[in-house]
Parts: structure tokens; sequence; C-alpha cells
């Protein structure tokens, strides 16, 4: 199980570890269950990670926009678990999604009343 909070700003957050080639790093995200990929990070940690581009997505914003995103691919391990998963690289917090809450086959438990959150198999 992974055990995570809601911060001060009323943000699920939890943390991660994702490598790639010469970097891992471990990382807290923002877990959000209105963005359907995977894994998005700044393009100041794809640099970190020394993530390359390998193609651009289509990708659907909350105002029903669709923009071309810079993608890569990097592997993420939770749990002793390790997977390769898509990144989205843009600019903000790092950010979660149900793609990969879906992928590592998680179930997701937020208490907002005591401020913590659980992934659990």
């Amino acid at each position: 199980m992974i055990k995570g909070v809601i911060d001060s700003s009323n943000r699920p957050l939890i943390e991660i570890t994702i490598g790639w080639r010469y970097g891992v790093q471990s990382i807290v995200a923002l877990v959000d269950t209105g963005f359907s990929g995977e894994l998005k990070l700044s393009p100041k940690e794809a640099l970190d990670l020394n993530l390359m581009t390998t193609h651009t997505e289509k990708v659907q914003l909350a105002n029903n926009k669709f923009v071309d995103m810079q993608a890569s691919l990097a592997m993420v391990s939770m749990e002793k678990t390790t997977k390769l998963v898509n990144v989205l690289i843009s600019e903000g917090l790092p950010i979660i999604g149900v793609g990969l809450l879906k992928r590592f086959e998680y179930i997701l438990r937020i208490n907002f009343k005591n401020n913590h959150l659980e992934l659990k198999k």
C-alpha cells in the first residue's frame, strides 16, 4: 500500500520513483482523476531524468481544446513493481493520471476528513 496526503491546498499527493537511463528520482505528484493519461512531468524534471522527447501526443484539455504535447517514456516504480509508462512533458506539477493507476492495478481511496489517501492493490 502507498500512502499519500491531502496538502493544505486540498491537493491529493503521493510519492513515486521515476527513472530513465542516467537518473532516478523520487517525486511527489498530484493524483488527478480527471487526467486520463499516465504521467505528466515538467520540462525541468524530464531534463533531470535525461528523458528525450520521442513523440508528440494530441491532448484534450479541461476546456475541451486540443494541444500537441511533447511526450517520452520512463520507468515508474511503485511497491517493487516497475513499468514502462508514457510521460507527457508540460509545465506545472507532476501529475499521476488514471492511466497509471490502471496500469499498476491500484484502488484509490481518499479520506478527505483525515487528509490522507491510499493506493492499494
